[in-house]
């Protein structure tokens, strides 16, 4: 009797085991703190769906679900007023949306009035971030976002600190962000947990040193 009570507990622990274990792995998904943009940095991919589009960005428009084919725009760059154009409907404000909410508002210019339905898939092609102030390569500029980078990796992909760099007080200033985050790269090349993730939009400032 005692070895029977034995065998049906033992089977009890590995059933609640066999329940639970999925929802314990579920929890993780997104890292220890639940920021999405954990999961977005594994490839890039994602975080670029969900960010804005900003003036600059390059983007391609395709279409489909009309009885006949329609052709893609772009690549083609976000202008200086934040607009893309297109056949029929003009210019389309495409500047602080994201890919998502730029297909729904060139699907509400379209139909009804020129099609029954339509299908409108907006893909960055490129994105950027910026970088200014004491880099090689004539002080920085536009580089593009090709996926997950640090601070260090963006001011290296912008040709480095010149001598003249403070590398103890790094700027990088978030798209809509009231305050620059500071950034020592001296420590963040010895602690990747400092090495803070580069985002398109944002801008590093790398000032002169004092002394």
């Amino acid at each position: 009797m005692r070895l029977l009570r034995t065998n049906i507990r033992s089977h009890s622990y590995l059933l609640i085991i066999a329940l639970i274990g999925p929802l314990l792995a579920g929890c993780s998904i997104f890292g220890p703190s639940g920021d999405s943009h954990a999961a977005d940095s594994a490839g890039g991919t994602n975080y670029l769906r969900i960010d804005p589009l900003r003036i600059g960005d390059s983007i391609r428009v395709d279409f489909s679900g009309t009885p006949a084919p329609i052709a893609s725009v772009g690549p083609t760059d976000i202008k200086n007023n934040g607009t893309v154009s297109f056949e029929y409907i003009g210019d389309v404000q495409a500047a602080g949306l994201t890919p998502g909410e730029l297909e729904k508002a060139i699907q509400a210019k379209y139909v009804p009035e020129y099609y029954t339905h339509l299908n409108v898939t907006v893909t960055p092609t490129a994105r950027y971030f910026y970088v200014e102030g004491e880099v090689n390569g004539g002080g920085g500029g536009r580089v593009m976002y090709s996926g997950p980078i640090t601070v260090t990796g963006a001011i290296a992909a912008a040709g480095g600190f010149t001598p003249f760099g403070d590398r103890k007080r790094v700027k990088l200033i978030r798209v809509n962000a009231t305050k620059a985050i500071t950034v020592n790269c001296n420590k963040a090349i010895e602690d990747s947990k400092l090495d803070l993730p580069v985002y398109p939009g944002d801008k590093i400032v790398v000032n002169r040193r004092l002394w």
